[in-house]
C-alpha cells in the first residue's frame, strides 16, 4: 500500500472531530455571555482512578480531545452530567468519583446558557438512545461533553427534539 495512503488511514482511525474542541480549550467566543444566561463548564476527572476504583461503584470512560487519560464531564447550574462506559449519564451534584479521584471543572466557563434544567437533563436520558452506546473511540464521555456542549450554548431556551424521547437511560447519584 502506498505510505501516503496508509498514511491517511491511521490519521482517520486517530483523530477525531472532537480534536476541534480540545485545540479550542478554554474558549468561549463561540457561546458569548448573554443577558440572563448561566454559565457551563468542561471538567475532568483522572482516569486511572475512576478505573481503579471501578469495582466500588460506577465507572466513567474516556473525548473533549478524545485521547486523555481523563473523563470529561459537563457542569450546569450545580449539576455534573457524565456519559459511562455502561452506556447510562449520570446526572449528580458533585463529580463522578470525586470523593477519590483528583479532577475538577475547568476554571473559565466554555460558554454561557439559557436551556433550562429539565432540557438538559432530557438531553442526557435520551443521549443513548441518540447516538448509541459507548465506544471507546467514536462515542465515549468526550463526545457526551461536545454533544451537550452544542445543545448549551444554543441561543435561547428551544430544546432539540431528540432531548425529548423517552429513552430515560439515567443514574441519579
Amino acid at each position: 500500500m502506498h505510505f501516503f495512503t496508509v498514511f491517511l488511514l491511521t490519521c482517520t482511525l486517530f483523530v477525531d472531530v472532537s480534536c476541534i474542541g480540545w485545540l479550542m480549550k478554554g474558549d468561549s467566543r463561540g457561546c458569548p455571555y448573554r443577558g440572563g444566561a448561566h454559565t457551563y463548564y468542561f471538567g475532568t476527572t483522572h482516569l486511572m482512578c475512576i478505573i481503579q476504583h471501578r469495582n466500588r461503584g460506577k465507572r466513567g470512560a474516556p473525548w473533549r480531545g478524545p485521547w486523555t487519560t481523563d473523563h470529561r464531564f459537563i457542569e450546569y447550574r450545580g449539576y455534573y452530567y457524565d456519559f459511562q462506559t455502561n452506556s447510562k449519564v449520570s446526572i449528580a451534584r458533585s463529580r463522578l468519583r470525586g470523593d477519590v479521584c483528583p479532577g475538577a471543572k475547568e476554571t473559565s466557563p466554555a460558554g454561557y446558557s439559557e436551556v433550562s434544567l429539565d432540557c438538559i437533563e432530557g438531553c442526557a436520558k435520551n443521549y443513548r438512545c441518540r447516538y448509541g452506546y459507548y465506544n471507546f473511540l467514536f462515542n465515549n464521555c468526550h463526545h457526551f461533553a461536545n454533544r451537550l456542549s452544542e445543545v448549551l450554548c444554543r441561543r435561547g431556551t428551544a430544546c432539540p427534539g431528540w432531548c425529548r424521547g423517552s429513552c430515560n437511560d439515567v443514574e441519579y447519584n
